[in-house]
């Protein structure tokens, strides 16, 4: 209808009518595009909404995981310092099943998984530019990035466990008494330990020192990647706010 109006205008040599014409065409096109403009930075704006939802609840669960692993390592540390006062003395001041117990610490490896769901979405479906915030952007992407180092140091320590600790206690100690307070199933309990005095033997030796020594390093360590990614968990939730 407009073409055909326009050609007549044309034709005619009615000018004003064409240039009106004209404008009409070119306002219709500015206000249509304004429009797509408008409810595609709608929809972004949905979106970006339930992305920065779900990062706020990856943090937010890193950020209790973080505190737990914290827990452990600390509780860890601890068992060893009290190891190695026990190890020092004539005679242990606390009592066998105690030792043992304090003992079990050594197989304990704090471990931060990381919640990756919103952040992998993100950089996977090339959602990230959805993100306005750049601050928020640079955050998470040096989070990560430390994360990946943080397993990395988890791993090395993990390796720690299988080839210096766990043979240890097979080799010197009463497995099930060391670890007769771990219950994983309850349908198929560990029968009781025959031999838990064994670590009277081995309490005052270099051997075990060095061990408590060992593990006493290997929980800091990761005592302080814990505390240093709560305290990165933090900011990004600052940001958030």
């Amino acid at each position: 209808m407009l073409l055909r109006r326009l050609s007549a205008h044309v034709r005619g040599e009615n000018w004003f009518a064409v240039v009106l014409d004209l404008i009409v065409v070119v306002v219709g096109l500015f206000i249509g595009l304004q429009i797509d403009t408008w409810w595609g930075e709608q929809k972004d704006g949905q979106l970006e909404s339930a992305y920065l939802l779900e990062i706020r609840e990856d943090f937010e669960a890193n950020r209790s995981s973080l505190q737990g692993q914290i827990a452990r390592a600390e509780q860890t540390i601890r068992d060893m310092l009290i190891l190695q006062t026990q190890s020092s003395l004539a005679e242990p001041s606390i009592s066998l099943a105690e030792l043992n117990e304090r003992f079990s610490s050594v197989t304990v490896m704090p471990s931060f998984v990381v919640s990756t769901r919103a952040y992998a979405n993100l950089t996977g479906s090339g959602d990230l530019k959805l993100i306005r915030n750049r601050s928020l952007k640079n955050a998470l992407a040096a989070y990560y990035a430390a994360a990946e180092l943080t397993a990395l140091v988890m791993s090395t320590h993990e390796m720690e466990l299988v080839q210096t600790f766990q043979p240890y206690i097979i080799d010197n100690l009463d497995y099930a008494a060391v670890k007769r307070d771990f219950v994983f199933v309850d349908d198929f309990p560990l029968g009781a330990s025959t031999d838990e005095d064994r670590i009277l033997v081995v309490l005052a030796t270099p051997q075990f020192r060095n061990i408590v020594v060992a593990k006493w390093l290997i929980a800091t360590d990761l005592l302080n990647q814990f505390r240093g990614m709560l305290k990165r968990t933090d900011e990004v939730l600052e940001i958030l706010q």
